[in-house]
C-alpha cells in the first residue's frame, strides 16, 4: 500500500492535476471568503466552506479522482497492479490516500485562517476549525465515491460526468424526502443519502455525532464498493468466479445494511448526548440555570410547537426553536413536547390565547394549575432591518429566555407575579419591543395609569414608570405619585431635555424632589475622546461612564461590557443625607460642559446623567432611578450600542422590583459579533492576497512541469 501511495501521489504533480486542484481549491475558497469574511466581516469560516464543499468540491473532486481507475483501465497498466502482490485493499487505500493527501494541502492552508482573523475581532475557534473538520471528512467521502465510479469505467470523461451528476443529486435528494409520508422509507434515505443536510448541521453552530458517523462510514461503504469491483475483476478468468461472485454479491448487501443500520441508529441517540452547541453565544443550548428551572418543575408541563413533526421543509430558525424545547424535556422529567400541526389545527391556539403565536410559536401549559403563556415566534428573535436592502436580519436569539420566562410564569402562584404601571397622559414614549420584553421575560405585567382620572396608584403597583413626558404633570397628579412614594412605592424615570428647556415642568420637578433631585434643563456636551459617538459627529451623543460598585452598572463593569449610549442628555443632581442614599450610575468626562456655556469660557466638569435615590421610610424604603435621555430606552438607540441600554434597563427594573426568589432572567443571545478589518489593506488582506497569488503561481508551475515532461 505505501508503494502505491507514493507512486500516485508523485504521479499528481508529475502532472498538472496536483497543481491545478490545489491551486483552483484556494482560488474558489478564496472568492467565497472575500464574500463572507472580507465584505461582509463574518468571523466564521462557514459560509465560505460550505459554499466551497457544495458549489466547488463537487466539480473539482472527479476531475482530480478520474484517473485513479479509468486511465489505468483505459492503457491496460491496471493489470500490472492487479498482479502485484498487493491486496486489493492495499491498492484502493493507496489510491485513496494519495487523492486525500492532495486534497489535505489546501485544507492545511485554510487552518491558518482563523488564528489571522482573531487579531480583527473574536472568533470562535472551536467552531471553525469543526467547520473544517466538517469540510475535510465531507471531501473525503466525496473521493471515496470519484474512485469507485472511476473504477467503473475506462473514460475519463464518462467517470467525471457520472460523478458529478451523482454528487449533485446527493446534495439535493433531501429535498425531495419531504413529500414522502411513509416514516420509516423517509428515515432510511434521510440516514443514506442526505450530504448537503450532514455538512450543513455543523456549520450552523451543532456539532452533530451523527454527521461525523455518516461522513466515515459512507466512505467506508465506497472503498469497500470499489474493492469488490477491482476483486470481481481480478478472478474474472478463474474457476472460482460463481462463488467469488456470489460472496462479493452477499458481502455487498451486508455491507449497505450494516451503514443503513448505523446511521439510522445514531439517529436515535438523545439529542444532548449526540449533540454539541459550538457557538460562542450557545444559541442552540440552554444554560444552567434553565436546566436548574426545567428540573424542578413539579407540575405536568407541555410546551405545544405550533410545527409539523419531522418537517424535513423547516427552516433553520425554526429547527432552532425545536431544538431548545427539546432541551427543555431532557432536563426536566415533568415537562412534555408536543407537535400541534398549524395547517390540521388552525385554531388550536385560541384554547389559549386571542394572538396567533405563528408557525414555529410556543404556548405553555402548566397542565396542573391551568395557567398558560404564549410564545409568538416573532418574539424568540430580535431582528434589525438593513435599509439600505431593506432585508430583516436576525441580530439576536431570545428563545432560551422567552421559554423559560413563560416556563416559572406559568408554574408561580398568583401572589408571586408582578405589576408596573406606565403613566399616561403627558405624550410620553413608549416602551419599544425590546424593552417591553424584558419585562415580560421578568414575568412583569404591565398597564396604563392616567394619574388624571385615578384616585390613587394602585395598590398593586410595584414599578411606577415615568418615560419621557413632553408636558407637566398637574398638581393633583404630582402628589398623587407622592403619596405613593411615601406609602414606600418605587419609581423608574426618564426624563425630556427637550421638554425641560421648553416649559418648566414645576410639577414633575416637584416629584424628583422629593428624592432632593435636581434637574439642570441644559444639555450635556462632551467632547472627550471615547465619551461620545463619534458617528454621529456630535458631543451631545453621550457614551458616559459606568460606575461601579453598585448592583446595576456595577455588574456591567465587572463582566467587561462596554457602555450605554444617551443621546442629548441632561444633569441630575442629588445629595445623600441621613434618610437619603444616593449613588451615581452614569457620569460624563471631566472635561463636560453645558449647552449653554462656550467650550472656551466653560468651567468643565463631570455630570451625572444616571442616578439611583433610595429613601428610608418609617416602614421600609422608596427608590427612584433616574436616566436624563429621552431614548435611552428605545430599539433604535439600543441597537447601534449591541443592546447595551437593554441591558441597563434589565438591572435596574430587577434592582427595584422583588421577584421570586427562584426566579431568573435569561437575557437574550447575540449573534456572533463581527470582525473590525481596516478600510486600508492591512495584513490580514495582505496574506489573503499572498494566498491567492501563490495559488495561481501553484497553478503555473504545474503547466510548466507538465509542458517539460511532455517535450521530453
Amino acid at each position: 500500500m505505501k508503494a502505491i501511495f507514493k507512486r500516485e501521489f508523485r504521479s499528481y504533480f508529475n502532472t498538472v492535476t496536483g497543481e491545478l486542484f490545489i491551486g483552483l481549491n484556494i482560488i474558489v475558497f478564496g472568492f467565497f471568503f472575500a464574500q463572507n469574511n472580507l465584505l461582509g466581516l463574518s468571523n466564521n469560516l462557514n459560509g465560505a466552506l460550505y459554499n466551497t464543499a457544495f458549489l466547488g468540491l463537487v466539480f473539482m473532486l472527479p476531475l482530480l479522482c478520474m484517473r485513479s481507475f479509468s486511465e489505468e483501465r483505459r492503457q491496460k497498466t491496471d493489470q500490472l497492479i492487479m498482479t502485484a502482490p498487493v491486496s486489493v485493499g492495499g491498492i484502493v487505500m493507496g489510491k485513496f490516500l494519495a487523492i486525500a493527501a492532495v486534497f489535505s494541502i489546501p485544507t492545511a492552508v485554510i487552518c491558518i485562517l482563523p488564528p489571522i482573523m482573531g487579531r480583527f475581532g473574536d472568533v470562535p475557534y472551536l467552531w471553525n476549525y469543526a467547520d473544517i473538520l466538517d469540510y475535510w471528512l465531507y471531501g473525503l467521502m466525496m473521493i471515496s465515491i470519484c474512485i469507485f465510479i472511476s473504477s467503473l469505467f475506462d473514460n475519463q470523461i464518462i467517470s467525471v460526468v457520472i460523478s458529478v451528476v451523482l454528487l449533485l443529486a446527493c446534495n439535493l435528494m433531501s429535498n425531495l424526502f419531504a413529500g414522502i409520508k411513509t416514516e420509516w422509507i423517509k428515515d432510511i434515505l434521510n440516514s443514506t443519502i442526505d450530504f448537503s443536510g450532514r455538512l450543513l448541521t455543523i456549520y450552523l453552530g451543532s456539532f452533530d455525532l451523527t454527521s461525523i458517523i455518516f461522513f466515515a462510514s459512507v466512505t467506508v461503504l465506497f472503498l469497500f464498493l470499489t474493492s469488490q469491483v477491482l476483486q470481481k475483476r481480478r478472478f474474472t478468468v478463474s474457476r472460482a468466479n460463481l462463488s467469488v461472485t456470489a460472496y462479493s454479491t452477499a458481502m455487498i448487501a451486508v455491507m449497505i445494511a450494516v451503514v443503513v443500520a448505523l446511521n439510522m441508529v445514531a439517529l436515535q441517540i438523545p439529542d444532548n448526548i449526540r449533540e454539541v452547541d459550538l457557538t460562542a453565544n450557545r444559541i442552540y443550548s440552554i444554560g444552567d440555570e434553565s436546566k436548574k428551572i426545567a428540573s424542578a418543575v413539579t407540575d405536568d408541563v407541555t410546551l405545544y410547537f405550533l410545527a409539523q413533526k419531522n418537517d424535513e421543509a423547516m427552516a433553520t430558525k425554526d429547527q432552532t426553536v425545536e431544538r431548545i424545547l427539546k432541551s427543555y424535556t431532557g432536563a426536566g422529567g415533568n415537562i412534555k413536547l408536543k407537535y400541534i400541526d398549524p395547517v390540521v389545527n388552525a385554531k388550536f391556539y385560541k384554547k389559549y390565547t386571542e394572538q396567533d403565536p405563528g408557525y414555529s410559536g410556543v404556548i405553555v401549559v402548566d397542565e396542573t394549575n391551568g395557567r398558560s403563556k404564549a410564545v409568538p415566534y416573532s418574539d424568540m428573535y430580535q431582528t434589525q432591518v438593513d435599509y439600505q436592502t431593506y432585508t430583516e436580519q436576525t441580530t439576536g436569539y431570545d428563545i432560551e429566555g422567552q421559554v423559560t420566562a413563560a416556563i416559572q410564569y406559568v408554574t408561580l402562584t398568583d401572589d408571586q407575579l408582578v405589576k408596573a404601571y406606565l403613566t399616561s397622559g403627558h405624550d410620553e414614549l413608549p416602551l419599544d419591543q425590546s424593552f417591553a420584553k424584558v419585562l415580560d421575560n421578568a414575568n412583569i405585567t404591565t398597564d396604563s395609569l392616567s394619574l388624571l382620572t385615578a384616585e390613587s396608584v394602585p395598590e398593586d403597583c410595584e414599578l411606577l414608570m415615568i418615560i419621557a413626558p413632553a408636558s407637566d404633570f398637574t398638581p393633583s397628579e404630582a402628589d398623587t405619585v407622592i403619596k405613593y412614594l411615601e406609602n414606600g412605592g418605587d419609581l423608574l424615570v426618564v426624563t425630556n431635555p427637550d421638554a425641560m428647556s421648553a416649559s418648566s415642568m414645576d410639577n414633575f420637578k416637584k416629584i424628583l424632589a422629593w428624592y432632593s433631585l435636581e434637574l439642570t434643563d441644559d444639555i450635556v456636551i462632551d467632547y472627550t475622546n471615547g465619551h461620545y459617538y463619534a458617528a454621529f459627529g456630535s458631543p451631545v451623543y453621550l457614551l458616559p461612564t459606568l460606575m461601579s460598585g453598585n448592583e446595576i452598572t456595577g455588574t456591567l463593569t465587572n463582566e467587561g461590557f462596554g457602555t450605554v449610549f444617551l443621546p442629548e442628555a441632561q444633569p441630575v443632581n442629588g445629595t445623600s443625607s441621613d434618610d437619603l442614599e444616593i449613588t451615581e450610575l452614569l457620569k460624563t468626562s471631566d472635561e463636560s460642559f453645558l449647552s449653554n456655556e462656550s467650550e472656551e469660557s466653560a468651567e468643565k466638569q463631570s455630570y451625572t446623567v444616571g442616578i439611583m435615590a433610595e429613601k428610608t421610610l418609617d416602614s421600609g424604603t422608596s427608590k427612584a432611578a433616574v436616566y436624563t435621555s429621552a431614548y435611552i430606552f428605545t430599539d433604535q438607540v439600543d441597537e447601534l450600542i449591541g443592546n447595551m441600554n437593554q441591558k441597563l434597563f434589565s438591572n435596574t427594573v430587577s434592582s427595584m422590583v422583588e421577584l421570586s426568589a427562584d426566579f431568573v432572567t435569561i437575557p437574550a443571545k447575540s449573534m456572533e459579533s463581527y470582525l473590525t478589518i481596516p478600510m486600508t489593506v492591512g495584513n490580514f488582506l495582505a496574506v489573503i492576497g499572498f494566498a491567492l497569488i501563490s495559488a495561481v503561481a501553484i497553478i503555473i508551475c504545474g503547466i510548466a512541469i507538465w509542458l517539460v515532461r511532455r517535450k521530453k
